[in-house]
């Protein structure tokens, strides 16, 4: 699997975990963490769907810079895939997304 891809899927994780129709999953988060997560994780669902891959690339590393000093609040799972999402980012790729 190429680096591209586990960071689309990574993102695409995170966003249908939390950003749920029925926002059970969210409501149950720490307020600090909602608070912080909603708005930059709304983008990158945003960009997964429309945008261009700069604008993921740019949607996933606000998100990133907003989501891991909330690490220690989030649930395991959440803190789990915030973690896979840092490193898929980080794996070199020749082309992006």
């Amino acid at each position: 699997m190429s680096a591209d891809h586990r960071v689309r899927r990574a993102a695409t994780q995170i966003v249908n975990l939390v950003l749920t129709e029925d926002y059970a999953y969210l409501d149950a988060l720490p307020d600090a963490v909602e608070i912080e997560m909603v708005t930059p994780l709304s983008a990158v669902g945003q960009a997964l769907n429309e945008g261009t891959p700069h604008e993921l690339e740019q949607a996933i590393r606000l998100f990133l810079s907003c989501a891991l000093p909330m690490e220690g609040e989030m649930p395991a799972g959440l803190a789990a895939a915030v973690t896979e999402l840092r490193f898929s980012l980080t794996q070199p790729s020749t082309t992006r997304f």
